[in-house]
């Protein structure tokens, strides 16, 4: 395997409406593979905002993952899927760049 091909990339779409409140912090949300329970990427984003807002991230993880989803880590290590926030599964061999006929 290329070292390319080892570390190739994608990327997929965070998407949600923050809590309405007071901002008092930040949160770390936590990309995961379901499928092989490995933590693979990361967003931080405030734990509440003042009015209603919507958040659309690009965020790029490993190009071999299967099913994700985005969430926290209780105190105990167990992963919290989140209730307002979704991540986009990759569909394997999804095209991309520029599609369409060619000519001059």
């Amino acid at each position: 395997m290329s070292y390319a091909a080892a570390f190739a990339a994608i990327e997929v779409t965070v998407m949600g409406a923050l809590p309405v409140g007071s901002t008092t912090g930040n949160v770390n949300y936590f990309i995961v593979d379901t499928v092989k329970g490995a933590i693979v990427g990361q967003v931080v984003l405030p734990n509440a905002v003042r009015q209603n807002q919507s958040v659309v991230l690009t965020v790029k993880v490993p190009s071999n993952v299967s099913s994700l989803a985005i969430g926290t880590f209780d105190d105990a290590g167990n992963f919290q899927a989140s209730t307002f926030l979704s991540v986009d599964s990759p569909v394997a061999g999804d095209p991309s760049g520029a599609v369409g006929p060619s000519g001059r």
